[in-house]
C-alpha cells in the first residue's frame, strides 16, 4: 500500500482554517475520551454494588459455605457467569511475560494507542503536514492525564476515583508516557523529513521555535532512556534527578513551541503544583528516635506526630509515608544542593501508637539510608525528619475477616512491616467478629532470626544483645498461625528472602557470618529453617471448602510474588473467589 500523504504548500486561508479547526477539535477529542475509561469503571462498580446489594436481600441467614443453596447458586447460570468472570479478571491480572507488566495493562494499552493513532488519522485526508502536526497535537493533549498518573498526593483526582494508590498508578504513568512518546517520535521524524523534502532543513534547523522543539525532543529521549528498569538499577538518582528537572523544564519549552499547545501545558502545570502544593501541607517534621536493630542493617525510626494526624495512621494498618531528610538533618561533608532535597523515599509504617509511628527500613546503597545509617550511629542524637503521608491502597482494602473465609499472607524479610500491622489488624477483626483466629496465617520468610528483632525486642538468646528495639509486640512464638522460616541468607536454595535486595558485592550480614539461625532471638520460634512451600500453604487454604473465600497478601521480592500467584492461579481460574494484593518490592 502506497503512503497516502503528500506535501501541499500551497493552501488557501481558509485551508489553513480549516486544518486549524481540526487539529484542535481533535486534540480535545483526545483529552476528553480519557473521561470514559474512568465513567466505565465508576459504572461497574455501581454494577457491581447493585448485584450485591439485590444477592443481599434475597439471603435471610448467612449461607453455610458447603450448604445445598451456596452450591445450587455456584452451578445456576449466574453462578457459572459470575465464575467464568473470576477466571477472566485473574487472567487479566496476570504477567504477559515475566518482568514485562500485568496483561490487563497491555490490552488496556494497546487499545487505547489505537484510539489515540485513530484520532490522529482521522479527517487527515492527504496532507501531510496535517497529518504531522496532528501526532504533536494529540500526544500534548495528553500530557495532563499523564501528570495526573503520576500524582503521589492523597488528593490525587485518579487515586480517589479508582480507590487506589500512587503506586498502582504509577504502572499506568508509565504505559501513557510509552504512548506519548512514540506519537512524539513520528512529530519530530516527519517534520524533520518535511523540512528536508522541501529543502529548508539547514534554515529551519536554525528557527526558534524548531530549536524549542529538537531540545525538548532530546530531552524526552533522555527521560525515557533514564526511565528503563536497567537504568534504575543501575543508579535510581540519576533515573530520579533526570524525571524531576525534565519534568518540569519541558513544560516551559512546549509553551513556547506551539501555541495550539499551551491550554494543555498550563494544565498540565496546575496539576503540577497542585500536587506539590497539597504534598507539602501533608508533610510534617518529627524528632526521630532511630536505633538500630543488633545484628541487622536493620534501623528502627520512631517518629512523634500530632495528635490531630495520628488518627489518619490508625485507621488502616499498612499503609506507607515518604520520608525525607531536611537539612539540618543531612550528614556532615554534604554537597550543597543536597540530593536529600529532592529525595522522599517511601517506607511502610510498621505500626502506630498514640503518639508516634514507627518505621523499620534497611540501610542499602542509596542516600537516604545510608544517611539514617550515619545518623543511627550518633549516640542521643535526636535529628528532625519530615514524612509525608500517610499513603497507600490498603486504607481501600475490603474488611478481610469479615468478607473472606480464609486469609493467607507471606512476607519476606522487611515486607513483613507491611504484613504484620494487616495481619495483628486481621486477627483482632476475627476475635471481634467471633471467629477462629486459624482462619489467618501468616508465613514469613527471613534470612536470620535477628530480622525479626524489631517486632518482639532485640534480646539475642544466649548473647550480650539486650537491646529493646521491639514495637510492643507479643511473643511471635505464641501464636501458631505465625510461622518463620530461616533461608539463612545465601544457604538456603531458592532464598526469598530479600533476594532483590542482597549486596551486589556478595557480602553477607554479620547475622550470617555468626550463624544468628543457631543464636536466635528471644520471642521468635523458627518453624523451618527452609524456604516455605507455598504451594502447601495456598492448597491447604484452598481445600478448606470449594465455596470459601480466600484473601492473598504478599510482600517481598518479585519472584516470591510470581511463585505465590502461580499457585493461587490454580484455584483461581477455577472460578474461586480470590482477592489476590501484591506489595512487592521492585520497579
Amino acid at each position: 500500500m502506497a503512503w497516502p500523504y503528500k506535501i501541499i504548500l500551497e493552501l488557501t486561508e481558509e485551508q489553513k482554517h480549516s486544518r486549524r479547526v481540526l487539529l484542535d477539535r481533535y486534540g480535545v477529542y483526545a483529552q476528553l475520551s480519557a473521561l470514559i475509561p474512568i465513567l466505565c469503571y465508576q459504572l461497574y462498580r455501581l454494577a457491581i454494588w447493585v448485584a450485591f446489594a439485590r444477592q443481599r436481600s434475597k439471603v435471610r441467614y448467612s449461607e453455610v459455605p458447603s450448604s445445598p443453596i451456596s452450591k445450587h447458586g455456584r452451578d445456576s447460570k449466574t453462578g457459572e457467569l459470575v465464575t467464568r468472570w473470576r477466571a477472566v479478571k485473574w487472567w487479566l491480572g496476570g504477567e504477559l511475560a515475566e518482568g514485562w507488566g500485568i496483561r490487563g495493562q497491555w490490552i488496556a494499552g494497546v487499545v487505547w494507542a489505537g484510539w489515540l493513532l485513530f484520532l490522529c488519522g482521522k479527517e487527515t485526508g492527504d496532507d501531510y503536514l496535517h497529518i504531522t502536526k496532528r501526532f504533536g497535537v494529540v500526544a500534548a493533549s495528553q500530557l495532563p492525564i499523564h501528570y495526573m498518573l503520576s500524582m503521589k498526593s492523597l488528593y490525587s483526582p485518579l487515586a480517589f476515583a479508582f480507590r487506589t494508590s500512587h503506586e498502582e498508578l504509577n504502572t499506568w504513568h508509565r504505559m501513557t508516557g510509552r504512548i506519548i512518546y512514540g506519537l512524539l517520535i513520528c512529530h519530530a521524524s516527519w517534520y524533520m523529513n518535511f523540512f528536508i523534502q522541501i529543502g529548508v532543513l539547514q534554515k529551519r534547523l536554525a528557527a526558534p521555535v524548531v530549536i524549542v522543539g529538537v531540545l525538548g525532543f532530546a530531552m524526552l529521549t533522555l527521560l525515557a532512556t533514564t526511565s528503563l528498569e536497567v537504568v534504575r538499577r543501575w543508579s535510581y538518582r540519576a533515573f530520579f534527578v533526570c524525571h524531576l528537572i525534565i519534568g518540569v523544564t519541558l513544560m516551559p519549552l512546549l509553551f513556547f513551541h506551539a501555541k495550539p499547545l499551551r491550554i494543555y501545558v498550563i494544565e498540565a502545570l496546575a496539576l503540577f503544583i497542585f500536587d506539590i502544593v497539597c504534598r507539602k501541607l501533608d508533610t510534617i517534621t518529627g524528632f526521630a528516635t532511630i536505633t538500630p536493630v543488633p545484628n541487622t542493617k536493620l534501623v528502627k525510626l520512631t517518629i512523634p506526630v500530632p495528635k490531630s494526624k495520628i488518627h489518619r495512621f490508625a485507621t488502616a494498618p499498612g499503609q506507607h509515608v515518604y520520608l525525607q531528610i531536611p537539612p539540618e538533618s543531612t550528614p556532615a561533608n554534604t554537597s550543597s544542593p543536597s540530593i536529600h532535597n529532592l529525595c522522599y523515599n517511601p517506607f511502610t509504617v510498621a505500626s502506630v501508637s498514640s503518639t508516634d509511628v514507627t518505621l523499620v527500613l534497611r540501610t542499602l546503597h542509596g542516600p537516604t539510608t545510608k544517611a539514617i545509617d550515619k545518623l543511627s550511629r550518633l549516640s542521643k542524637a535526636r535529628p528532625p525528619l519530615n514524612i509525608e503521608g500517610p499513603l497507600g491502597s490498603s486504607r481501600h482494602f475490603p474488611n478481610l475477616a469479615r468478607e473472606y473465609d480464609r486469609i493467607v499472607m507471606v512476607a519476606g524479610g522487611v515486607g513483613a512491616t507491611f504484613i504484620m500491622p494487616i495481619y495483628r489488624s486481621v486477627q483482632e477483626q476475627l476475635v471481634t467478629e467471633g471467629k477462629s483466629p486459624d482462619r489467618a496465617t501468616f508465613a514469613w520468610s527471613m534470612r536470620a532470626t535477628a530480622e525479626a528483632g524489631w517486632a518482639v525486642g532485640g534480646d539475642v538468646v544466649d548473647g550480650a544483645e539486650n537491646d529493646e528495639t521491639g514495637i510492643g509486640a507479643a511473643d511471635l512464638s505464641d501464636d501458631e498461625n505465625l510461622k518463620i522460616y530461616l533461608t539463612n541468607g545465601f544457604l538456603a536454595e531458592g532464598n526469598h528472602g530479600d533476594e532483590a535486595l542482597l549486596p551486589v558485592d556478595g557480602s553477607v550480614e554479620m547475622a550470617d557470618l555468626q550463624g544468628d539461625g543457631q543464636r536466635g532471638v528471644k520471642g521468635v520460634s523458627v518453624t523451618s529453617r527452609q524456604r516455605p512451600d507455598l504451594k502447601i500453604l495456598v492448597d491447604e487454604a484452598f481445600r478448606l471448602g470449594r465455596e470459601e473465600s480466600v484473601a492473598v497478601l504478599v510482600c517481598g521480592p518479585k519472584s516470591m510474588a510470581r511463585e505465590l500467584r502461580k499457585h493461587v492461579g490454580t484455584w483461581a481460574g477455577r472460578g474461586r473467589d480470590v482477592w489476590f494484593h501484591d506489595e512487592s518490592f521492585g520497579w
